[in-house]
């Protein structure tokens, strides 16, 4: 996987959901921009790249990110956060998975934990596509449920 391929997508997405998103879309996007920040980090000073062995730092963040998103999706009136939230939970059961089978293939556990970034970003911004598209059209667009209790 390009780094300077997922980066331009990362900026592109969530730049424009920054730009032009809701309160959800904003969230999703801090959200993706921070855990990939802190993993980056992580990756660099902690873990290593290999994905010889499962990565202890990356797999609880991945499940920190996890929980954000369910309450995200939640909260949220959209419906995009909950395909956010699933696509995360297939990365964290790669790290369960290297977790339970230590001689999973590196490059195998590198991508499972990894290539559902893509479709995160782009459902992001594609769920800000929408949001501006409902505003355009004067269609409310209340960001998050209400709480009732």
């Amino acid at each position: 996987m390009s780094l300077p391929l997922f980066l331009a997508l990362l900026l592109g997405c969530c730049g424009y959901a920054w730009w032009r998103g809701g309160a959800p879309e904003r969230w999703a996007a801090g959200l993706q921009l921070g855990a990939f920040a802190v993993d980056f980090t992580l990756n660099r000073l902690v873990d290593g790249s290999t994905y010889a062995s499962m990565q202890v730092g990356s797999a609880v963040l991945d499940t920190t990110l996890l929980t954000a998103l369910v309450l995200l999706a939640w909260r949220s009136t959209r419906f995009w956060p909950l395909w956010l939230a699933g696509w995360q939970l297939a990365a964290v059961m790669a790290h369960l998975a290297k977790g339970l089978d230590p001689g999973m293939v590196p490059t195998g556990y590198a991508l499972q934990s990894a290539i559902w970034a893509y479709p995160m970003l782009v459902a992001t911004a594609i769920g800000t596509w929408r949001h501006r598209r409902r505003v355009a059209a004067g269609r409310p667009d209340e960001p998050w449920k209400a709480m009732v209790g």
